[in-house]
């Protein structure tokens, strides 16, 4: 295939085998084969499009949100959807749903919903490969779970996704454990404890079957909720050590994933100064050539008035070329000692920013001389953040502005909770005092206020 003597798509085997190393969690060899297939998409624009390259850009948005390089994820989507209307609106859907992961992740509720009610109008409106009513069934579905999960104190909003979750429930291939627990979820939390409780234990041995790690947490952390809620702190106990297990096993999987982001974002950025250097490098060549040309044109000229003209003349030329040629020599060795420096330099920041990397990127509890390291290392990157952030809320906690650089830096609400060694809940009370003291209104987003500072 990569010698051109295959008649399958390169680009969607490529993304196929991209997308097996993803589920697997090998994230690192899932970009290797969607970075093929986004050179061959650029090496060959000749070649058709087809479904194939729809997938390619969805996929590689998802593995960028989940590498957390959140711009790469919108440009990729952006590219999906680009793509998609382009053949007529196939896969629209699918996209518009990969689309509302990255604001959920975000905290863009508003946003996440309108992409939900577009990949559901989206499967009415074009052209699809499966039943449009199991497409719908599924996609208001994982509405409903986003509902669930967002609205839990909202009985009419639990109601509403109850009831879209039994209605997906008539469609075969709508009917996942997820669907099963989530909906349990709901009956728990409209006061149907037994049935609801039921479901979501039955579901939990499915997850346990499938050996996916996610989603187990995911489970078993929103069956302890609920066990609190209702005061069964025995099943609390009962369930905690394996929902500690499996947490260590996802904060694992997650550093590795955050790990491979940053060094990507790394690479990236020197690929970028490397390219700026050979830039100047080639126009400081090109330069000189015009330099030597001219010089050499000069001379030239020179010598055939020297020839004609007084010897006297041709030796003074012949001296002020001497001259011009030392100095060109001369250029030329300083022009060589300062890219000596510019490779000294790159290497030393190259070494700095991947110890400071490592240490805003790696969920860890910070606390006394860790929490020195954290803040030195931030500094570093951001030495504008916190500066400005003290001079206009003077108000602010040491704990405040923990919570602001771990916000900037996009970490989850997980990670956070690990970072300071609080719970989540009391990480969302952090976060709403903070929304007090900037006093932000409720349309505008704490993340969205503080990455758009300046760093």
């Amino acid at each position: 295939m990569r010698r051109g003597q295959s008649a399958d798509d390169p680009v969607a085997v490529l993304e196929q085998m991209g997308f097996f190393y993803y589920i697997i969690g090998e994230y690192g060899d899932a970009l290797n084969f969607y970075l093929e297939a986004s050179d061959s998409l650029r090496s060959h624009p000749e070649r058709p499009r087809g479904e194939g390259t729809i997938q390619f850009f969805g996929d590689l948005s998802l593995l960028y949100g989940q590498l957390g390089l959140m711009d790469e994820a919108y440009e990729y989507s952006d590219s999906a959807l680009a793509e998609s209307r382009r053949q007529g609106g196939i896969m629209l859907s699918d996209i518009y749903k990969f689309r509302s992961v990255f604001y959920q992740s975000e905290g863009r509720v508003a946003d996440a919903m309108r992409c939900y009610d577009m990949a559901i109008d989206a499967i009415d409106r074009y052209r699809t490969n499966a039943d449009k009513d199991m497409l719908r069934a599924r996609a208001n579905g994982e509405k409903a779970y986003f509902m669930l999960e967002t609205y839990k104190d909202n009985p009419d909003s639990v109601r509403r996704a109850v009831a879209m979750l039994e209605n997906s429930l008539r469609y075969e291939g709508a009917d996942s454990a997820a669907h099963y627990f989530s909906l349990g979820l709901g009956y728990s939390l409209l006061g149907r404890h037994e049935k609801g409780l039921g479901m979501m234990e039955k579901m939990l041995g499915e997850f346990r079957e499938q050996d996916d790690i996610e989603m187990l947490s995911y489970a078993l952390n929103a069956l302890m909720e609920e066990y609190a809620r209702l005061r069964m702190w025995d099943k609390v106990g009962d369930v905690f050590p394996e929902y500690d297990a499996v947490r260590d096993s996802v904060f694992r999987a997650r550093s590795d994933a955050n790990a491979i982001g940053a060094s990507v974002r790394f690479r990236s950025e020197v690929q970028k100064a490397r390219n700026e250097q050979l830039r100047r490098q080639l126009l400081s060549e090109r330069r000189e050539a015009r330099m030597v040309v001219a010089i050499s044109v000069l001379a030239a000229i020179i010598l055939a008035i020297v020839m004609i003209a007084l010897v006297r003349r041709y030796r003074r030329t012949a001296r002020q070329n001497m001259q011009q040629e030392c100095e060109i020599k001369a250029l030329s060795d300083s022009h060589a000692d300062v890219l000596d420096r510019v490779q000294s330099l790159e290497a030393n920041l190259s070494a700095r920013i991947n110890g400071n990397v490592e240490i805003l990127s790696t969920p860890q509890l910070i606390i006394g001389e860790a929490q020195g390291r954290f803040r030195r290392a931030f500094n570093v990157l951001y030495p504008n953040f916190i500066s400005e952030l003290r001079g206009e809320y003077p108000q602010l906690t040491a704990n405040d502005e923990l919570l602001c650089m771990l916000l900037y830096l996009r970490h989850t609400t997980e990670e956070v909770s690990v970072y300071m060694g609080i719970s989540r809940a009391s990480v969302n009370s952090a976060r709403y005092r903070l929304r007090r003291k900037f006093a932000l209104g409720d349309s505008v987003s704490l993340d969205e206020f503080l990455t758009a500072r300046r760093g």
